[in-house]
């Protein structure tokens, strides 16, 4: 990428602030081992950076125990932590679009509460690999609308609750596990992560 970040910290959590100098920002939610070096995050905070975003990168994790709470609570957990960081961005600059990416955990707060929230400038989701199986995470998605990526081998991956979300922009990707890879097929996966990417960026076009 050719902006560099500056590493900040706020409210004891750290970030990484790319700067576009526009007024459209992107926060970037991380799952709990695929962090903002693998490929779809990496590629994303570029793409981003590419159509003028201002990218924030959260930079959070939690002890194992935490993670025996019930799910609601591991998302309250996850939102406590960065939602400072996101009031503190909105309110630095006069923005007038933001977009939220979250992989896995990270999808978490943005289903469970930036979706619900009314935003405070024209606001996009996007959802890798959400965590379908949590029994909550249905419901927070119907009405809603979000680019919505996650592969038939992932253990979250249940058709019958994508069925049910026909007004979220679906990319359901044979055979790909929870990284949104397909095993032992790596130019596949490489191949696989430039098709997500294209669509992504007709969906934040839009």
């Amino acid at each position: 990428m050719n902006i560099k970040p500056r590493k900040e910290i706020y409210n004891g959590l750290a970030y990484n602030y790319f700067e576009a100098k526009n007024d459209k920002i992107c926060f970037m939610f991380s799952g709990t081992g695929y962090t903002y070096d693998k490929p779809l995050l990496y590629y994303s905070a570029a793409l981003m950076l590419e159509l003028g975003y201002d990218v924030v990168q959260i930079c959070y994790s939690f002890e194992q125990q935490q993670f025996e709470q019930e799910p609601k609570a591991i998302s309250e957990m996850v939102y406590s932590a960065t939602n400072p960081i996101v009031t503190h961005m909105l309110n630095s600059k006069p923005y007038q679009k933001s977009v939220y990416i979250g992989k896995s955990l990270g999808t978490l707060p943005i289903i469970d509460f930036y979706m619900q929230q009314g935003p405070s400038c024209s606001s996009r989701y996007v959802l890798f690999t959400p965590l379908l199986s949590f029994e909550h995470i249905l419901q927070n998605l119907q009405d809603k609308h979000a680019f919505l990526a996650i592969g038939t081998a992932d253990p979250h991956f249940s058709q019958e609750k994508l069925d049910q979300l026909n007004c979220h922009h679906l990319a359901i990707v044979e055979n790909a596990n929870h990284s949104l890879e397909i095993a032992n097929e790596t130019a596949t996966s490489i191949n696989l992560c430039q098709s997500l990417l294209k669509e992504l960026q007709s969906f934040i076009q839009k």
